[in-house]
């Protein structure tokens, strides 16, 4: 394991959901020059309410944006969720979505 600062956090739920800075500030109501400073570890602890709208915006404890994270898991959960999602289809969709995955390796 390993300690990420608030920065790589970020920048990974940032990758993760695919949010650029200006949509994520957008989105939170984080102003885009606090988001950069976060980013490039110009502000290493961000203000409280900052962080808190961060967090919602991700629907994540705010916690989460300090803590230890095993960097073997990530991208774990977005996979796990995904699996779900496709699982939640009826069996037709299913079916249409494979063939739509399969298409693209084309």
């Amino acid at each position: 394991m390993s300690k990420l600062s608030i920065s790589k956090q970020l920048a990974h739920l940032m990758k993760e959901h695919g949010v650029s800075q200006s949509g994520l500030s957008r989105g939170c109501g984080v102003p885009q020059p606090t988001i950069n400073r976060i980013l490039n570890e110009k502000t290493r602890e961000p203000r409280r309410d900052s962080v808190l709208r961060i967090a919602k915006f991700f629907d994540v404890p705010a916690e989460s944006l300090y803590k230890e994270v095993d960097e073997s898991e990530v991208g774990t959960d977005i996979l796990s969720r995904t699996y779900q999602q496709i699982m939640a289809l009826r069996p037709d969709q299913r079916k249409k979505l494979v063939a739509r995955v399969l298409e693209c390796d084309k």
